[in-house]
């Protein structure tokens, strides 16, 4: 009972800053159309063999749910700010005061994305993983209004892919941290009973065919050279990740996650772990 009102709480919190902030108009000026995308697939039919993969991991999601770790880092993603979630991803800390070019570069290509991603969910019209199997999700307060909109692609799986290659390309050296928080953010809507592993996997391939549009426009090019003078001028001048702090001692305060994107105190296995943006091999 308590965890469930903790998670809820934290829903509400995060969901309220989220909506703080306006989101800025997308670069490109020729409309999409939904035959843009007719090399999305079909998602894979209940009866269809292919759709075993989308029943365990499932399966596997909604296991995960038990460990509270992994589900308030699923509610967490489910309802931050993009920017949030991938603060710790690079040299800089992400946040509107310190890289406003940087936010505004990734957040455009994010309203093309949820255009373009938009589009396909209307056209299949799939069922989400929660409503399908009648069971609750991992936040049951929204099911009834979650359950009335569409699962493939996901959505946020989307957007959050192309706020990743648009940070790519201002960082590409932090491309492999950057891009394994993608993926986790993208693994958590399967945590959260709200998509199929297929449909955060479409998302990738739609966030790609969108960001291979976004990047070709004046607009973009434009934007990411003052994106990338910010980012380059804020990391000679030693402003990395957080004012104030040496690197090291950001390192020690940074929390610590395992590759589920579950938050750790202390790594008590051997394996790959993300600290401070980076990946961390513990033998």
């Amino acid at each position: 009972m308590k965890k469930t009102l903790f998670v809820a709480l934290l829903a509400v919190v995060v969901s309220t800053a989220a909506a703080q902030r306006p989101h800025p108009d997308g670069y490109l000026t020729t409309p999409q159309t939904v035959e843009d995308y007719d090399f999305i697939a079909i998602p894979p039919a209940l009866t269809a063999p292919s759709f075993f993969n989308d029943f365990v991991y499932y399966q596997y999601g909604r296991d995960l749910r038990a460990d509270e770790q992994v589900s308030q880092q699923a509610l967490q993603d489910e309802r931050q700010e993009l920017y949030l979630v991938y603060q710790h991803s690079t040299k800089v800390l992400l946040s509107p005061e310190t890289t406003p070019e940087i936010l505004l570069l990734c957040e455009r290509a994010v309203s093309d994305a949820h255009k373009a991603n938009t589009l396909v969910k209307n056209k299949f019209q799939r069922v989400r993983p929660f409503a399908t199997f009648k069971e609750p999700s991992l936040k049951p307060w929204e099911d009834e209004e979650e359950a009335s909109t569409y699962s493939y692609p996901s959505g946020h799986s989307s957007r959050g892919y192309i706020f990743a290659f648009a940070l790519c390309a201002i960082a590409p050296e932090c491309t492999p941290t950057i891009m394994t928080r993608a993926q986790l953010y993208a693994f958590n809507r399967v945590v959260c009973g709200h998509h199929w592993k297929s449909d955060t996997d479409t998302s990738l391939l739609l966030a790609a065919a969108t960001f291979a549009k976004v990047v070709c426009t004046d607009d973009f090019q434009e934007q990411l050279k003052k994106a990338r003078a910010e980012y380059q001028q804020l990391v000679n001048s030693g402003a990395t990740q957080a004012p104030g702090l040496r690197a090291d001692e950001v390192r020690q305060q940074a929390a610590i996650y395992d590759m589920l994107g579950r938050r750790v105190q202390e790594p008590s296995a051997s394996g790959i772990y993300i600290q401070d943006g980076r990946k961390t091999a513990v033998k």
